[in-house]
């Protein structure tokens, strides 16, 4: 197995260094903050905002719900398809992302937004979506191209988060981008590489789900997207199978599960000290079963003050522990073989363009 501590193996093992896009999320945070400042919102009061995207851009929209649920005084609904739900009219504003600009739902849900009448953003690095939003005269937010999508989460996120706080959906301003871009900073080197893993709680972690199924729980539904941004990583970086789910949904049905639990499973359950009183019962109840039948469970405190600060420091140290455990576990967490392999049999069973299928 590999030292995480040898800067050596760690480069050997990472030779398109996702470690160190990882550790460069704070100041991601701030380019993503000054990229939303390119693209004033053409409806100035929608009736429903729509973020489209997939896979590492989809996430963003996710997070957006999220973060704007408390205060938004219309809903951010998360469109992952090609298709956009019947409510998506001329009062509609709709977000799409893709970071490479190719991806063909998020290009299906841009073209049907026009044909709707519905205003729409872009945000992209390039490609067919930037073509397209330049051709429709619809605001584009352009980002630093050259990334794995799942490695540029806030230049994909943060402009969305500008845009809600301009159209009086989002608390989030200057203060809390700052805030947020130091305090990860500062934890980046807390998780990073250079830090031992007798003091890194990310290779501590790491540790333990790369060994196990590693099952991930949100303690309460604001959390979920990070939660699900965990699985999503350690699937993509560390080439694992994992289960996520959130509270307390879960305490309705998954729990009964756990009578019956996996022969190894290595439990997380992220938390926030604003999740409530009741929620720290319930977690307390749950925290019990899970030490009857999965052995050691460990909890993860969200950090920072802002939500958008908590919220991205439970994701960078995720992001972190998915790379750690595919290192770990000898595998590059850059490549998505499998994930290229399904898109490739995709275009090839599409019917050439101008034709229609049988």
């Amino acid at each position: 197995m590999i030292d995480l501590d040898d800067p050596t193996a760690l480069r050997r093992g990472d030779p398109s260094g996702m470690l160190a896009l990882v550790e460069g999320l704070g100041p991601m945070v701030l380019e993503g903050w000054e990229a939303g400042a390119a693209a004033a919102p053409p409806l100035r009061t929608p009736r429903v905002v729509v973020a489209a995207g997939l896979g590492g851009s989809g996430i963003g929209g996710d997070l957006l719900e999220a973060l704007v649920a408390p205060t938004s005084p219309v809903p951010v609904v998360v469109v992952k398809a090609a298709a956009l739900p019947a409510c998506v009219d001329r009062d509609a504003l709709v977000v799409a992302c893709s970071y490479s600009g190719n991806t063909e739902e998020t290009l299906a849900v841009f073209d049907e937004a026009a044909r709707r009448g519905a205003a729409a953003v872009a945000i992209t690095s390039g490609g067919a979506l930037a073509a397209r939003a330049r051709a429709a005269g619809a605001p584009l937010i352009a980002v630093r191209p050259g990334l794995p999508p799942r490695a540029a989460l806030p230049l994909l996120l943060v402009p969305m988060l500008r845009l809600a706080h301009r159209l009086g959906l989002a608390p989030a301003d200057d203060a809390d981008v700052q805030e947020a871009a130091g305090l990860l900073r500062r934890l980046a080197a807390e998780w990073g590489p250079a830090a031992p893993a007798a003091a890194n709680r990310a290779k501590q972690l790491a540790v333990r789900l790369s060994r196990a199924l590693p099952v991930v729980y949100a303690a309460t539904p604001g959390l979920a997207p990070v939660a699900y941004r965990w699985k999503t990583q350690l699937n993509e970086n560390a080439k694992r199978f994992a289960v996520w789910n959130q509270f307390p949904e879960a305490s309705h049905n998954e729990v009964e599960g756990w009578q019956a639990p996996p022969a190894d499973a290595a439990v997380v359950v992220l938390r926030d000290a604003e999740d409530g009183a009741r929620a720290a019962r319930e977690m307390d109840a749950v925290r019990a079963l899970l030490a009857r039948q999965a052995g050691q469970v460990d909890d993860v405190w969200a950090q920072g003050e802002g939500r958008l600060a908590r919220l991205l420091s439970l994701i960078l140290l995720g992001d972190f522990v998915s790379v750690y455990a595919a290192l770990l576990r000898g595998v590059d967490p850059t490549p998505v073989a499998a994930i290229a392999a399904v898109k490739r049999q995709v275009q090839e069973a599409l019917p050439p363009q101008g034709t229609s299928a049988p």
